[in-house]
């Protein structure tokens, strides 16, 4: 009987052991390896006379706030987490946390020559991926307070993954934190707290209703959904089915100048692949569109399909990277030119030669899959402005584009001649600014502009322009205004295309 009573102790003593060990070692909920199991992996070799201070990362070391050490009011260095330090023995103060230099947490520890300072977490880490509610990232922000202190630690934001974006890990004290919307007071009911304990990481998902942009869930990821776990988590694939009505105005194109109603279906695909270091992404879109002018029948009027990638490798600096991409942009069906009048047309060669076409009601300007257009370009990434109202990034590099054409005709201003073009390509310097602004709650601006510089000849340089407003009217339903002005070969002059779209959105 005493032995049954001398086991069952042993197992009480046992338990309560390991339930204090885990206690004690939050590691366990990292996405990083432990503490010591970093360090291992460190080659770093003490040189005599130096000591090793070394401060563990909780997530990607990359997405986590640098750390810095000082001694006295000196700053001595400064270092990712994840990542060490040689310094001469003495004592240190280490400062790491999001925030001002304020906000940081402090400890002051001992290197000594020879050996490895091992800091343990006396922070605590909070992961916030923001999703919508079919659990799409999204680039939206946030606020997070300290209710212990009542500190206001910043704004966070949501992540753009068509720019190889990760979520940053925020580096806390130890408390309770509310998160709510930007500009809302800590007092409102619509906010959500988590408490944080040391050592520990916590990811969370913040779901937002995109037609409100207001938060309608906060819970932890499932297993699989874990940040950085798991080799499927690093994939993402979408589809999107949509319709629209549309009032369109184009001027000196090389079709008509018209003034129309139509209705069209697009469907935009996007797949990426989100690593540590590597950002990959695949973009498919399709759009079809029938018009109908006044006394006529509905015809084909929207014809788009564009296929584009793009890779960049972070493994440098979140901010900066070089990147590689391509595009292959075409239409599907043919392109006609009509006339209320039989007329004559002159229609000229690529040699020159002159023929005379008379009576001509209808005329094709192009066949299908005509002009077939290649884009590449390799160069740096940057992400320059990063706010709530804000955010702008540009790429600088060499770019290079093919447009193949087959039985291709420019159509004058007057409409009486028709001057077949000829495939044309160009090599040069790009630069590609990328913009997108929130105006308001409901409005929003999306930009692109593409510039490639073949040489010194301004004349000879080509651009491209998108703006894109958009103004959500309900949860399926917004209007965009859209502004398309580019100049390229093989037809090196100002052309403009204005669209009102009404879209019916619904997600597959």
């Amino acid at each position: 009987m005493n032995t049954m009573r001398l086991l069952h102790l042993l197992i009480i003593f046992f338990c309560m052991g390991a339930s204090l060990t885990q206690a004690q070692d939050k590691s366990y909920s990292w996405i990083s390896p432990p503490s010591r199991a970093q360090l291992e992996r460190d080659p770093s070799l003490i040189p005599k006379g130096k000591g090793f201070l070394f401060v563990p990362a909780m997530s990607n070391p990359l997405n986590e706030p640098s750390y810095r050490v000082f001694q006295g009011n000196d700053e001595v260095t400064e270092a990712n987490p994840g990542t060490g330090v040689m310094l001469a023995p003495g004592y240190y103060e280490v400062f790491i946390g999001s925030g001002s230099i304020a906000q940081m947490m402090s400890r002051t520890v001992e290197v000594r020559e020879g050996m490895t300072t091992l800091v343990k977490p006396f922070w605590s880490g909070l992961v916030i991926n923001v999703i919508d509610d079919n659990r799409t990232s999204v680039n939206e922000s946030y606020e997070l307070y300290w209710q212990d202190q009542r500190e206001n630690y910043g704004i966070g934001f949501g992540i753009e993954e068509e720019r190889g974006e990760a979520v940053k890990t925020w580096l806390l004290p130890p408390g309770v934190y509310t998160v709510l919307s930007v500009g809302d007071n800590i007092s409102t009911t619509r906010k959500f707290s988590v408490r944080l304990e040391p050592g520990e990481l916590i990811q969370r998902n913040l779901v937002v209703d995109t037609s409100t942009l207001r938060f309608i869930g906060f819970y932890p990821p499932t297993l699989q959904g874990l940040l950085g776990q798991g080799r499927s988590s690093n994939w993402k694939t979408s589809w999107q089915l949509s319709g629209s009505t549309q009032f369109t105005t184009s001027q000196n194109t090389t079709g008509n100048d018209l003034s129309i109603f139509s209705l069209s279906a697009q469907v935009f695909g996007r797949t990426s692949y989100n690593s540590e270091n590597t950002f990959a992404n695949i973009r498919f879109i399709v759009e079809e569109g029938f018009t109908r002018e006044e006394g006529d029948a509905f015809r084909k009027s929207i014809d788009d399909l564009d296929l584009r990638g793009t890779y960049i490798y972070r493994g440098l600096s979140d901010r900066f990277g070089p990147y590689l991409r391509g595009q292959i942009s075409t239409k599907l069906f043919a392109t006609e030119a009509r006339f209320d009048q039989p007329q004559r047309l002159s229609q000229i060669n690529t040699k020159g030669d002159t023929t005379s076409l008379f009576n001509i009601s209808e005329f094709t300007i192009s066949p299908a899959l005509s002009p077939l257009e290649f884009s590449q370009g390799f160069g740096i990434n940057a992400q320059l402005v990063r706010s709530f109202p804000l955010n702008l990034a540009m790429r600088v590099g060499l770019g290079a584009r093919q447009t193949y054409v087959f039985d291709t005709y420019d159509l004058s201003q007057d409409r009486t001649t028709a001057r077949q073009i000829e495939t044309a390509t160009s090599t040069g310097l790009e630069t590609l600014l990328v913009l997108d602004s929130r105006i308001s709650r409901f409005v929003s601006l999306d930009s692109e502009f593409e510039l490639l510089i073949p040489g010194l000849r301004t004349k000879a340089w080509e651009f491209s322009l998108e703006n894109r407003w958009r103004i959500q009217l309900s949860r399926y339903i917004n209007l965009d205004l859209v502004l398309d002005v580019q100049r390229r070969k093989p037809i090196l002059r100002l052309q403009s295309e204005q669209q009102a779209l009404l879209r019916f959105v619904y997600l597959l």
